[in-house]
């Protein structure tokens, strides 16, 4: 079946309106929203950023055909590909909360990050069925059992596949100093791909360099999330990725909120995501 950017827009949306994970219950509010309508922006499957990618992070990190060869085993050239990346921005309820913290992230916060991977697999789960039943075949990539770290001798642990490079190549925005991308809804997002075998039209890109939205490395102006980050992880350097991911474990030993079970969330600290002048917006 063929199928164009605005029927793909559609079906995204028709399947976060259908979620039924995407709420607070935890929190004992089940009728509060955890995150908002995604960001929806298309990239080429041949793309020549995805050899940047692999000489940059490793030549473990996919690209499309692979990731495609994953689910179904035979060779699809990537000029039958697109991507799709999808930039979920969180609540402004769950921002303002994040904003009071200065040690561990909001209630709020750790729950819509703990229960991102459970969502994911409802949302990725209906959104391939959907296409499925429409004959479009599909590959979401937090639904591969293969997607995982590997180590980067360049970038330290770095994923398989990277959610945020494939957002920027999809035109949904660019980085900052403390390595988030900072998009038209700003930094405090979370970020899924699919990769579809349809003739859809690339998303424009409205701008040139990797980090033209950050105010930093436009004017030198803005250093604040160095300031909002309780580990020092963040310098004009950049980001320490190992710095950062030792507070989380501090942060869950001596900060958990002793009302929200730990089970088998996957902590984020994200306090350098708010407080900031990309918080909503690019700046």
């Amino acid at each position: 079946m063929y199928i164009n950017n605005q029927d793909i827009e559609q079906i995204i949306y028709d399947v976060y309106d259908s979620l039924e994970k995407n709420n607070f219950k935890t929190l004992g509010r089940p009728d509060e929203k955890m995150w908002e309508k995604p960001l929806i922006g298309i990239a080429d499957g041949d793309d020549p950023y995805f050899d940047f990618l692999k000489e940059h992070i490793g030549e473990f990190h996919w690209n499309p055909e692979e990731a495609f060869k994953l689910k179904y085993s035979e060779n699809v050239s990537g000029q039958k590909l697109k991507v799709v990346s999808m930039v979920f921005p969180q609540t402004d309820i769950t921002k303002q909360t994040q904003l009071k913290e200065t040690k561990c992230p909001s209630r709020e916060w750790i729950v819509t990050r703990g229960e991102w991977e459970p969502l994911m697999k409802e949302f990725s789960g209906k959104l391939v069925k959907r296409l499925e039943d429409m004959g479009v075949r599909s590959v979401s990539i937090d639904l591969q059992p293969e997607f995982s770290t590997a180590k980067s001798e360049k970038q330290g642990i770095a994923s398989k596949w990277s959610h945020r490079h494939v957002a920027h190549l999809a035109g949904l925005g660019t980085f900052g100093l403390s390595d988030g991308l900072i998009t038209e809804k700003g930094k405090a997002i979370r970020i899924t791909s699919l990769i579809i075998e349809a003739p859809l039209t690339p998303t424009e890109r409205s701008y040139t360099s990797h980090n033209e939205w950050c105010l930093y490395y436009k004017n030198g102006s803005c250093r604040a999330c160095i300031k909002r980050c309780p580990a020092n992880a963040i310098s004009l350097e950049g980001h320490d990725k190992d710095i950062c991911a030792d507070y989380e474990d501090v942060f869950a030993e001596k900060y958990w909120p002793s009302d929200i079970d730990k089970r088998d969330y996957i902590l984020g600290c994200g306090l350098c995501q708010v407080g900031i002048p990309c918080q909503n917006k690019k700046p």
